[in-house]
């Protein structure tokens, strides 16, 4: 079941730690981990603290949030579902393969064969 936002409110504190409500309306603790937020935004050409770039990215690492609750995992040492960086670049090659179609389809369009 997804998670959605519970507060717009975060922490910066050993990456970002935010929280998000169940189905049933039960606080979700999620933490992204500096790694995570370091290499998202090096992948995205992206400067700024933890929470520029959480703020940035917050609805895609939400989902990830959302996904690995859904996974039963991972977890941090104090059971607040953890956005790693893998799963962070996981999300952003699989995101990547239709936008680049889609921008291929559009050149051909554009540039048909003669």
């Amino acid at each position: 079941m997804p998670l959605t936002r519970l507060i717009n409110e975060y922490l910066e504190e050993d990456g970002v730690r935010f929280l998000m409500a169940d189905e049933i309306g039960d606080t979700v603790s999620c933490r992204v981990t500096h790694e995570a937020l370091r290499d998202h935004a090096e992948r995205n050409h992206f400067s700024g603290t933890d929470g520029a770039v959480f703020e940035a990215y917050r609805e895609l690492i939400e989902d990830v949030a959302s996904d690995a609750f859904d996974a039963e995992g991972p977890f941090d040492d104090h059971g607040r579902v953890l956005v790693t960086s893998e799963a962070l670049s996981r999300v952003t090659r699989s995101a990547q393969g239709p936008q680049c179609a889609k921008v291929l389809l559009r050149q051909l369009q554009l540039f048909p064969s003669q």
